[in-house]
């Protein structure tokens, strides 16, 4: 379609950063891009350089590399500056995914050939980091889906369950009512004394009069005055 640019392929995108570094820096003569183990990816040689040599090399002047910095306590091994009679040799790591070589000629100024090319690295590692394989996840087994489904079921009917079980009601306990004032409430022992007649000391004793509220006394007459 007109406007729309096509879809690159990974090879395609290296090459491109690749054909965009040698523009931008005139004196570089060659460029690849070579993963750790020392294949090469994609590349920009001359006739006269062979791309399985330069890899080999540079993977295995990237791997001095890295002992000579660990082993002098440098930390990680950032990039390889070569310099020669007829040029200079750039390794430049591109963001842990692999590595930018870069053949500058005899004369280059150093500090720009470097900007340049790491400003390529940086390229070089979006496009492999973009490509990426994303890691499927594993698919569960059977046995593992029909296990979760079975204790998924259990839980669902002992929730059932324990819905329709009925509750019984708990009884209120009976209320204590207070003692009313007004009420007479003999004590054990004196009603026991009045229902039996005797106090216990003697069988003999004499019974106690019983009071009858209503019994009358009688009134004596008085004698009528004399007015004689």
């Amino acid at each position: 379609m007109t406007g729309q640019t096509p879809h690159l392929g990974r090879a395609a995108r290296l090459d491109r950063a690749l054909a965009d570094l040698l523009a931008q820096a005139p004196e570089l003569e060659a460029a690849a891009v070579v993963s750790f183990d020392g294949l090469a990816m994609a590349s920009r040689l001359p006739s006269g350089m062979d791309e399985d040599r330069v890899a080999a090399m540079s993977a295995a002047l990237l791997s001095l590399g890295e002992k000579a910095a660990q082993g002098l306590g440098r930390g990680d091994l950032s990039q390889v500056y070569v310099e020669g009679e007829t040029g200079t040799v750039f390794l430049i790591s591109a963001d842990d995914e692999a590595v930018l070589v870069a053949v500058a000629a005899a004369g280059a100024k150093a500090g720009l050939m470097l900007y340049e090319v790491r400003r390529a690295a940086a390229a070089v590692g979006e496009v492999l980091r973009s490509d990426a394989p994303v890691e499927e996840a594993a698919p569960l087994d059977d046995a593992v889906l029909a296990e979760a489904e079975a204790a998924y079921q259990a839980y669902q009917a002992s929730r059932a369950g324990a819905q329709a079980e009925p509750v019984e009601p708990v009884a209120a306990p009976a209320p204590v009512l207070p003692a009313d004032p007004d009420v007479f409430h003999p004590e054990p022992e004196a009603a026991d004394h009045a229902a039996n007649g005797s106090n216990g000391s003697s069988d003999d004793a004499a019974p106690a009069s019983a009071w009858d509220p209503y019994e009358t006394t009688p009134v004596p007459p008085v004698p009528a005055p004399s007015w004689s």
